[in-house]
């Protein structure tokens, strides 16, 4: 596997003292006007290296922070990859507040993934599709199509695994997840989920209005980066 969840590691003080910052610091948030569901402030280890370094270096090696974001968004974002970079890098991603706590939301981290050096979104709608990306390419084909996606299986996505996890009434495309295993993360406060930036994931069936978490990348492989005993508790490539 090419990604993990650390349960209850950010203590929920911790994850206050985000929310606290992405809500008293409006002059940082990053507005799209092609897509007002989503705000961001960009540049986040800039802001935030003192408060969690001391946590996520427990897990893995932090010394080459490269970029992400604290996001505010209420929509859902369709199976794609963060490696517009040629460097391999993972992704932290730390749930902050939901707005809505129950049902439990979910980020879903398929075993699916693509080289470095393009960033990629499967939308699988053949006509008009959503707002312009800042990095990833979109693309009309699901990954089953996608020559460039490894590791599929030629078989539809387990109906358990979508009903409970994927399946969306404001997006609904057959066929988009076909090949598609994965692994679906409670994005729960207090949680981290760390995986490969090129591995494909998506957003869970949304709950609620809005929710907040912060993405942090960093240089190197899960295998790379892990510090014991983490790395040898899964499996990893």
């Amino acid at each position: 596997m090419k990604h993990i969840c650390f349960e209850n590691s950010i203590p929920l003080e911790t994850c206050k003292y985000i929310k606290d910052f992405f809500d008293s610091h409006p002059e940082l948030h990053v507005l799209k006007p092609n897509n007002p569901k989503v705000i961001k402030i960009n540049s986040p280890w800039s802001h935030l290296h003192d408060v969690l370094d001391p946590i996520l270096s427990k897990y893995f090696h932090t010394n080459k922070g490269q970029g992400g974001n604290i996001y505010k968004h209420t929509n859902y974002y369709c199976p794609h990859v963060d490696s517009d970079m040629p460097e391999q890098l993972i992704n932290v991603t730390i749930p902050i507040h939901l707005h809505v706590p129950d049902p439990k939301q979910h980020l879903i981290v398929f075993d699916q993934w693509t080289d470095n050096g393009e960033g990629r979104t499967w939308d699988g709608r053949k006509g008009p599709t959503g707002p312009a990306l800042d990095f990833n390419h979109r693309t009309t084909m699901s990954p089953w199509e996608d020559e460039n996606v490894y590791d599929c299986i030629d078989a539809p996505i387990d109906e358990k695994f979508y009903n409970d996890y994927l399946k969306n009434d404001e997006y609904t495309i057959p066929n988009l997840y076909y090949g598609l295993t994965g692994t679906a993360y409670d994005f729960v406060p207090g949680n981290m989920i760390v995986f490969n930036s090129n591995n494909i994931h998506t957003t869970g069936t949304l709950v609620g209005p809005w929710k907040i978490g912060v993405l942090l990348q960093f240089e190197g492989s899960l295998k790379e980066l892990l510090t014991p005993p983490y790395k040898d508790a899964i499996i990893t490539t």
